[in-house]
């Protein structure tokens, strides 16, 4: 796709209004949207209407952003734990560690990683909700780092929700920007 029909499409790209000094790093969750990712993902909502797993899988916050090559990358939100003595990343079992709300995260920029500005097209999260009495993959544009000063259209989120449909992930545009 040309670079201007991307921007219409998807949004110009963006750079980030800040990159902390913690995120020097990829998530250790970080992958591409693809069609095996959509398969995990659709499994994954399939799991959330169970009792056992509804609550657990509705905890779970996931950062996507679109890159400049207009794929789709996905990662856990993550704790950025800088402590040397911490031998895992991401969202452990706290493990006499603070709640993860009051730690450092690893935010949308950690997600671009082949472009060396970080810019992005669009970005925002991507978590289990209940819609319709059902649990759902629910997409938003909330992005602090790219969409808060620029804000993508609604048929440019729409777009991106047409992305992950076409990877077998069926989702639920949250209508507030």
């Amino acid at each position: 796709m040309t670079a201007n029909k991307s921007d219409e499409i998807y949004g110009h790209l963006r750079l980030p209004t800040k990159i902390d000094d913690w995120e020097d790093r990829a998530p250790a969750s970080l992958v591409r949207l693809t069609g095996n990712v959509g398969a995990w993902l659709a499994a994954l909502e399939e799991l959330a209407q169970t009792q056992l797993f509804s609550a657990m899988l509705r905890s779970n916050t996931y950062l996507w952003a679109m890159d400049n090559t207009d794929s789709i990358w996905l990662a856990v939100e993550e704790l950025a734990i800088v402590q040397p003595e911490a031998g895992f990343m991401g969202y452990p079992r706290r493990r006499g560690y603070s709640d993860g709300v009051e730690q450092k995260k690893l935010g949308h920029p950690t997600l671009i990683r082949e472009d060396e500005t970080r810019s992005a097209r669009i970005a925002g999260e991507l978590a289990l909700d209940f819609f319709n009495q059902r649990c759902q993959w629910v997409l938003n544009a909330n992005s602090g780092r790219y969409c808060a000063d620029s804000p993508p259209s609604e048929s440019q989120l729409h777009a991106v929700a047409e992305e992950f449909l076409r990877c077998g992930v069926q989702v639920t545009v949250d209508d507030v920007l």
